[in-house]
């Protein structure tokens, strides 16, 4: 699928989130037509055009399905939350119900989405520490984990449907670094504030990806009908914690200072935010070989270019 036609008709579900509200805006600068499917009754003004579904049944919404050129799988509970029983009950559902029905709308239709494009994680790919190579598409994938296991049921769920004509890509997604996301204008508001020191050990390794590549790889996605299956989407470029905090500290921090946050520290804070302490601790260390082996060019490659750009 090449978005080349006057107007493509484009869903994404989920997408009134910041990443689906960053593609919508690109897709309707071209003149496409975009839908977003939303499991909100919301009247806050977005980037496209709201449908309501429950992410759960098969309704009225697959009519919006049929003819459409593209499909965006973004939907699922955030991760940055308690991890209690209650919401990693809602964390796995969400994800896998809403690919699940998603799979029965587009096996029902006659003209379904010429490609399917499903949000995941690198979380599957475990833990990467210290100096051991980077982990690519290839690199076996890991069950153990809370995080861990969600993303292999959702893949596996995703990869049950199977279409003629239909071409699917999961996208396993590292760390978006953009204006309105939660955690880098959080971290911006930390290093401002004199706090902007490692987290934890500050060992951990971070993949991370621009905001701008994010949409820029969904575009050249849709152009390389030879691309299919898990594609990492993520900078050539993962640094450690303590790396991406001084560089934060050289643009935000008064004087260049920032107050390192001990494991302790780090868990304790989280427990008082609602969020889950594993987000800041993990390493991931993750590489999009595919993405280069297929030609793409990074608009930001190193955190130095991004972070500038973010806070400039």
């Amino acid at each position: 699928m090449t978005l080349t036609a006057s107007q493509s008709k484009i869903i994404i579900a989920g997408g009134t989130g910041f990443l689906g509200q960053l593609l919508s805006q690109s897709f309707l600068s071209d003149g496409h037509e975009v839908i977003l499917f939303s499991r909100c009754h919301s009247t806050e003004a977005t980037f496209g055009r709201a449908v309501f579904w429950d992410a759960e049944n098969l309704d009225e919404w697959v009519n919006e399905l049929d003819g459409a050129n593209l499909l965006i799988n973004l939907t699922g509970k955030s991760i940055d939350c308690r991890h209690t029983k209650a919401n990693r009950e809602e964390i796995l559902k969400s994800r896998i119900l809403s690919t699940r029905v998603l799979g029965q709308a587009i096996t029902s239709l006659k003209k379904p989405p010429n490609l399917w494009l499903n949000a995941s994680s690198m979380a599957l790919y475990g833990q990467c520490v210290d100096g051991n190579p980077p982990h690519d598409e290839s690199s076996p994938v890991m069950s153990a984990g809370f995080l861990e296991e969600v993303t292999c049921s959702w893949e596996d769920e995703f990869f049950k449907y199977s279409v003629d004509g239909v071409r699917q890509i999961v996208l396993r997604i590292s760390f978006i670094l953009g204006h309105a996301s939660g955690a880098f204008p959080f971290l911006k508001k930390l290093t401002k504030m004199g706090l902007g020191g490692a987290q934890g050990r500050g060992t951990q390794w971070m993949s991370w990806l621009h905001q701008d590549d994010w949409v820029s790889i969904i575009r050249f996605l849709t152009k390389n009908k030879n691309i299919s299956g898990a594609i990492n989407l993520s900078s050539p470029n993962p640094v450690t914690n303590r790396t991406f905090m001084q560089k934060l500290r050289e643009l935000e921090a008064p004087l260049g200072i920032g107050i390192p946050a001990p494991s302790i520290g780090v868990k304790l804070g989280c427990a008082l935010l609602g969020s889950a302490s594993e987000l800041a601790l993990q390493s991931r260390k993750v590489v999009p070989k595919k993405l280069t082996d297929h030609g793409y060019r990074f608009l930001f490659p190193n955190i130095d270019g991004a972070l500038s750009n973010l806070c400039n």
